[in-house]
Protein backbone atom coordinates (compact mmCIF):
# COMPACT_ATOMS: atom_id res chain seq x y z
CA UNK A 1 0.00 0.00 0.00
CA UNK A 2 1.07 3.65 -0.26
CA UNK A 3 -0.55 7.14 0.40
CA UNK A 4 -2.79 6.41 -2.97
CA UNK A 5 -4.37 3.58 -1.11
CA UNK A 6 -5.16 6.04 2.48
CA UNK A 7 -7.59 9.45 2.28
CA UNK A 8 -4.75 11.49 4.41
CA UNK A 9 -3.89 15.12 3.52
CA UNK A 10 -1.29 16.71 4.43
CA UNK A 11 -2.43 18.15 7.44
CA UNK A 12 -2.99 14.63 8.99
CA UNK A 13 0.59 13.61 8.19
CA UNK A 14 2.07 16.63 10.09
CA UNK A 15 -0.25 15.95 12.75
CA UNK A 16 1.03 12.10 12.94
CA UNK A 17 4.40 13.47 12.70
CA UNK A 18 3.76 16.04 15.74
CA UNK A 19 2.39 12.83 17.70
CA UNK A 20 5.72 10.75 17.01
CA UNK A 21 7.84 13.65 18.03
CA UNK A 22 6.05 15.29 20.90
CA UNK A 23 3.86 12.27 22.63
CA UNK A 24 5.91 9.01 21.83
CA UNK A 25 8.20 8.43 25.07
CA UNK A 26 11.25 5.86 26.25
CA UNK A 27 10.22 1.98 25.39
CA UNK A 28 11.45 0.80 29.04
CA UNK A 29 10.51 -2.84 27.80
CA UNK A 30 14.01 -2.97 25.50
CA UNK A 31 16.44 -5.95 26.64
CA UNK A 32 19.95 -4.56 28.41
CA UNK A 33 18.18 -0.75 28.92
CA UNK A 34 18.81 -0.43 25.25
CA UNK A 35 17.16 3.29 24.66
CA UNK A 36 16.80 3.44 20.97
CA UNK A 37 12.89 3.30 20.99
CA UNK A 38 10.40 5.48 21.71
CA UNK A 39 6.51 4.42 21.51
CA UNK A 40 2.92 5.24 22.26
CA UNK A 41 -0.02 3.25 21.73
CA UNK A 42 -3.86 3.43 21.47
CA UNK A 43 -6.17 0.30 21.42
CA UNK A 44 -9.52 0.24 19.15
CA UNK A 45 -12.75 -1.65 18.93
CA UNK A 46 -13.91 -2.79 15.58
CA UNK A 47 -17.22 -4.14 15.05
CA UNK A 48 -16.68 -5.78 11.09
CA UNK A 49 -20.37 -5.84 10.77
CA UNK A 50 -20.19 -2.18 10.18
CA UNK A 51 -17.19 -1.89 8.33
CA UNK A 52 -18.56 -1.83 5.20
CA UNK A 53 -21.06 1.04 5.94
CA UNK A 54 -19.32 3.28 8.72
CA UNK A 55 -15.98 2.78 8.00
CA UNK A 56 -13.83 4.43 10.63
CA UNK A 57 -17.24 4.33 12.39
CA UNK A 58 -16.99 0.85 12.83
CA UNK A 59 -13.67 1.55 14.94
CA UNK A 60 -14.19 3.30 18.63
CA UNK A 61 -11.00 4.47 20.81
CA UNK A 62 -10.60 2.74 24.31
CA UNK A 63 -9.48 5.07 26.63
CA UNK A 64 -8.10 2.61 29.39
CA UNK A 65 -6.83 -0.58 27.46
CA UNK A 66 -5.30 -3.57 29.31
CA UNK A 67 -2.21 -4.41 29.46
CA UNK A 68 -0.21 -5.68 25.96
CA UNK A 69 0.50 -9.00 26.51
CA UNK A 70 2.59 -11.53 23.86
CA UNK A 71 3.66 -15.27 24.70
CA UNK A 72 7.44 -15.96 25.26
CA UNK A 73 6.70 -17.95 22.19
CA UNK A 74 6.34 -15.20 20.20
CA UNK A 75 7.66 -12.60 21.80
CA UNK A 76 10.94 -14.37 23.51
CA UNK A 77 12.22 -10.50 24.28
CA UNK A 78 9.42 -9.02 26.27
CA UNK A 79 6.54 -12.06 26.03
CA UNK A 80 4.61 -12.89 29.04
CA UNK A 81 5.37 -9.18 30.51
CA UNK A 82 1.85 -7.31 30.78
CA UNK A 83 3.41 -4.30 29.19
CA UNK A 84 1.88 -0.68 29.35
CA UNK A 85 3.10 2.08 27.07
CA UNK A 86 2.00 5.67 26.86
CA UNK A 87 -1.48 6.21 25.88
CA UNK A 88 -2.37 8.23 23.20
CA UNK A 89 -6.11 9.39 24.40
CA UNK A 90 -9.20 8.74 21.92
CA UNK A 91 -9.83 12.91 22.27
CA UNK A 92 -6.05 12.96 20.64
CA UNK A 93 -5.56 14.60 16.95
CA UNK A 94 -3.98 11.73 15.58
CA UNK A 95 -7.13 9.38 16.36
CA UNK A 96 -8.91 10.36 13.52
CA UNK A 97 -6.02 9.61 11.03
CA UNK A 98 -5.13 6.38 12.48
CA UNK A 99 -8.45 4.91 12.65
CA UNK A 100 -8.47 5.96 8.65
CA UNK A 101 -5.55 3.90 8.03
CA UNK A 102 -6.74 0.69 10.34
CA UNK A 103 -10.27 1.22 8.20
CA UNK A 104 -7.97 0.66 4.48
CA UNK A 105 -5.91 -1.99 6.03
CA UNK A 106 -9.20 -4.07 7.49
CA UNK A 107 -11.27 -3.60 4.36
CA UNK A 108 -8.44 -4.81 2.20
CA UNK A 109 -8.16 -7.79 4.75
CA UNK A 110 -11.75 -8.25 4.67
CA UNK A 111 -11.83 -7.88 0.54
CA UNK A 112 -8.74 -10.99 1.13
CA UNK A 113 -11.14 -13.08 3.91
CA UNK A 114 -8.54 -12.48 6.71
CA UNK A 115 -11.16 -10.79 8.53
CA UNK A 116 -15.12 -11.32 8.29
CA UNK A 117 -17.95 -10.42 9.95
CA UNK A 118 -18.58 -13.87 10.47
CA UNK A 119 -15.58 -15.38 11.98
CA UNK A 120 -13.92 -12.32 13.47
CA UNK A 121 -17.15 -10.10 14.42
CA UNK A 122 -15.51 -8.20 17.43
CA UNK A 123 -11.42 -7.14 16.89
CA UNK A 124 -9.08 -5.39 19.14
CA UNK A 125 -6.86 -3.45 16.60
CA UNK A 126 -3.58 -1.87 18.23
CA UNK A 127 -1.98 1.06 17.48
CA UNK A 128 1.81 1.00 17.97
CA UNK A 129 2.91 4.63 17.62
CA UNK A 130 7.22 3.55 17.20
CA UNK A 131 10.10 5.54 16.92
CA UNK A 132 13.53 4.55 16.13
CA UNK A 133 16.38 6.15 16.86
CA UNK A 134 19.43 5.45 14.60
CA UNK A 135 21.39 2.99 15.45
CA UNK A 136 18.53 0.87 16.58
CA UNK A 137 16.76 -2.72 15.64
CA UNK A 138 13.10 -2.36 14.43
CA UNK A 139 12.54 -5.89 15.16
CA UNK A 140 15.01 -7.40 17.94
CA UNK A 141 12.67 -10.27 18.02
CA UNK A 142 14.62 -11.59 14.80
CA UNK A 143 11.73 -13.26 12.08
CA UNK A 144 8.71 -13.71 14.37
CA UNK A 145 5.16 -13.39 14.05
CA UNK A 146 3.11 -11.04 16.59
CA UNK A 147 0.41 -13.62 17.59
CA UNK A 148 -2.54 -11.78 15.98
CA UNK A 149 -5.19 -12.45 13.03
CA UNK A 150 -2.79 -10.29 10.81
CA UNK A 151 -0.86 -6.99 11.43
CA UNK A 152 0.57 -4.01 9.28
CA UNK A 153 3.18 -1.36 9.22
CA UNK A 154 2.92 2.26 8.18
CA UNK A 155 5.62 4.41 7.19
CA UNK A 156 5.23 8.15 8.63
CA UNK A 157 8.72 9.67 8.42
CA UNK A 158 12.09 8.12 7.23
CA UNK A 159 15.33 10.77 7.94
CA UNK A 160 18.77 10.70 8.00
CA UNK A 161 19.26 6.46 7.97
CA UNK A 162 19.96 3.71 5.98
CA UNK A 163 19.23 0.05 6.07
CA UNK A 164 15.53 -0.64 7.54
CA UNK A 165 14.97 -3.34 5.07
CA UNK A 166 11.69 -5.49 5.51
CA UNK A 167 11.11 -8.50 4.31
CA UNK A 168 8.28 -11.46 5.04
CA UNK A 169 8.88 -14.98 5.24
CA UNK A 170 7.17 -18.32 4.79
CA UNK A 171 6.11 -19.09 8.54
CA UNK A 172 6.45 -23.17 8.26
CA UNK A 173 9.50 -22.47 6.12
CA UNK A 174 11.68 -19.71 8.00
CA UNK A 175 14.56 -19.41 5.51
CA UNK A 176 12.34 -19.40 2.65
CA UNK A 177 11.83 -15.04 1.87
CA UNK A 178 9.01 -14.33 -0.04
CA UNK A 179 9.72 -10.79 -0.46
CA UNK A 180 11.64 -8.04 0.53
CA UNK A 181 11.19 -3.94 0.57
CA UNK A 182 12.47 -0.66 1.84
CA UNK A 183 9.61 1.62 3.00
CA UNK A 184 10.76 4.58 1.91
CA UNK A 185 8.01 7.37 1.64
CA UNK A 186 5.17 8.56 3.85
CA UNK A 187 2.59 6.24 4.20
CA UNK A 188 4.30 3.52 2.54
CA UNK A 189 3.01 0.43 3.98
CA UNK A 190 2.78 -3.40 4.09
CA UNK A 191 0.14 -5.41 5.43
CA UNK A 192 0.43 -9.47 6.35
CA UNK A 193 -1.56 -12.25 7.50
CA UNK A 194 -0.27 -12.99 10.65
CA UNK A 195 -1.23 -17.07 10.49
CA UNK A 196 0.94 -17.47 7.80
CA UNK A 197 4.09 -15.41 7.43
CA UNK A 198 6.97 -14.07 9.61
CA UNK A 199 8.20 -10.50 8.99
CA UNK A 200 11.78 -8.52 10.13
CA UNK A 201 13.59 -5.37 9.53
CA UNK A 202 17.26 -4.95 9.12
CA UNK A 203 19.39 -2.15 11.53
CA UNK A 204 18.92 1.17 11.12
CA UNK A 205 22.10 3.36 10.81
CA UNK A 206 22.82 6.92 10.58
CA UNK A 207 23.44 8.12 7.07
CA UNK A 208 25.04 11.66 7.78
CA UNK A 209 26.12 12.53 11.73
CA UNK A 210 26.68 16.01 10.50
CA UNK A 211 23.21 16.30 9.42
CA UNK A 212 21.86 15.53 12.95
CA UNK A 213 19.63 12.36 14.85
CA UNK A 214 18.66 9.37 12.19
CA UNK A 215 15.06 8.54 12.39
CA UNK A 216 12.26 6.44 11.15
CA UNK A 217 8.30 6.47 12.93
CA UNK A 218 6.28 3.56 11.78
CA UNK A 219 2.77 3.41 12.87
CA UNK A 220 1.82 -0.48 13.93
CA UNK A 221 -1.58 -1.83 13.45
CA UNK A 222 -2.53 -5.30 14.54
CA UNK A 223 -5.61 -6.74 14.80
CA UNK A 224 -6.94 -9.56 16.98
CA UNK A 225 -9.69 -11.40 18.08
CA UNK A 226 -11.62 -9.92 20.93
CA UNK A 227 -11.75 -12.03 23.90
Amino acid sequence: MTADDFTLSEHDLAVLCRTFRDDTELDHWLPGGDQYRRRAYQCFHLAMGRLAEDGPGALTAIGQPPPYVQSKQINPVAGDIERSFQLIPPDHPATDPTKRIATAVALLLEANGVLSAARTPHCLVDAHYMRLIAPGHPAPEGKHRDGLIAGSAHLIQRTNIGGGVSAIYDRYQPDRELRSFVLENPLDSYVFDDERVLHYTTTITVTDPAVGAGLRDVLLIGFRERE
